[in-house]
């Protein structure tokens, strides 16, 4: 098995720079290219345990994730873990589903484990966690639904002022009755993507009930029927979905009745795509910034790792991706 040193004689560097690198210092352009390219040519492997004892690491990273069937969190797990890889860290997955008492138990599973840092995707928010947080003294993230704790700091995206600028433009283009197809507001990320719509309202100048609002579970089905309702029972001519089963069942439901999104009724919807490389006319979409808050929680549980720095309770927050496509029509405002 290949040494530190050799490496080190290999890239032309000293084998305190190749220690360096593979504790996840970033180098010189030129010196971690040839570090690279020695550790590829040697097939060296770095001995994990005889690292963790000396800096008292784990090298690994818990990470909890509510739903693996989510795509928005799938996609940000896939970008945690390409970061951890790039610096030399492993993660240790493990799901809840929703379900209280295994996200306590498997919390205190992860602490058990040693992990060095934990990122929590959608947590629940619960006195037993935060005094195992709290306790275990491990530096703790949490994306999408913030902990109202001082041990941990939150990273989320900006969703309640996306869904604002959304029916602010709505409005820009003579829309005031609008219809929103919104998800159960039992989860914070339903509740703020509606109250940023009801906001857009507000500064408006107009009623909250200009605002038609149909509220169901997360599925296909059930924003196919709100669709429906909206469409004959409302008479709406302008709708935004607030989230993506939802706003692909609202899709389902123009395609049939065979009207058409940016020239019949205005539409806008949550995605995981740009829509327009996919459809023609194009649509309005707001998408959720999964690379961006992945790199950006990967880094920040590194960076409070190799500071010794623990959770204070701050958040921060992403901007989501907003395509000001063709999808909703200007009325005639005389």
């Amino acid at each position: 098995m290949s040494t530190i040193q050799e490496v080190a004689k290999r890239a032309g560097v000293s084998a305190g720079t190749v220690s360096r690198y593979l504790n996840g210092h970033q180098l010189k352009a030129a010196n971690q290219d040839r570090v690279e390219a020695a550790i590829r040519d040697l097939g060296y492997r770095s001995n994990y345990l005889a690292r963790s004892l000396r800096s008292n690491r784990s090298m690994s990273i818990g990470l909890l994730i509510n739903n693996m069937l989510n795509h928005f969190a799938v996609s940000v797990v896939a970008q945690v873990e390409r970061q951890m890889e790039l610096n030399d860290y492993n993660i240790i997955l493990s799901g809840f589903r929703e379900e209280q008492d295994i996200f306590v138990h498997k919390l205190a599973n992860l602490i058990d484990r040693r992990v060095d840092g934990l990122i929590l995707f959608e947590p629940i928010e619960d006195d037993r966690a935060r005094k195992l947080i709290e306790q275990s003294g491990i530096p703790t993230l949490s994306i999408s639904n913030p902990l109202p704790y001082a041990c941990v700091d939150n990273m989320l995206a900006s969703t309640r002022k996306s869904c604002r600028q959304v029916i602010r433009r709505m409005i820009d283009m003579g829309h005031t009755r609008i219809g929103i197809i919104a998800a159960s507001q039992e989860e914070y990320v339903s509740r703020e993507r509606l109250a940023g719509v009801l906001e857009a309202f507000d500064d408006a100048g107009l009623p909250r009930n200009k605002a038609v609002v149909r509220i169901g579970d997360y599925s296909r089905e059930c924003g196919y029927r709100d669709m429906m309702h909206l469409l004959n029972e409302d008479h709406v001519d302008c709708v935004f979905a607030l989230n993506y089963g939802r706003g692909q069942g609202a899709q389902q439901a123009l395609s049939e009745l065979g009207l058409r999104i940016g020239q019949d009724v205005s539409f806008a919807c949550y995605d995981y795509l740009d829509t327009k490389t996919y459809f023609h006319p194009s649509i309005t979409t707001v998408c959720p910034p999964s690379l961006e808050i992945g790199t950006k929680a990967a880094q920040e549980i590194l960076s409070m790792i190799k500071e010794g720095r623990l959770g204070t309770g701050r958040t921060t927050y992403t901007d989501e991706d907003i395509a000001w496509l063709p999808s909703i029509i200007e009325l005639n405002k005389e």
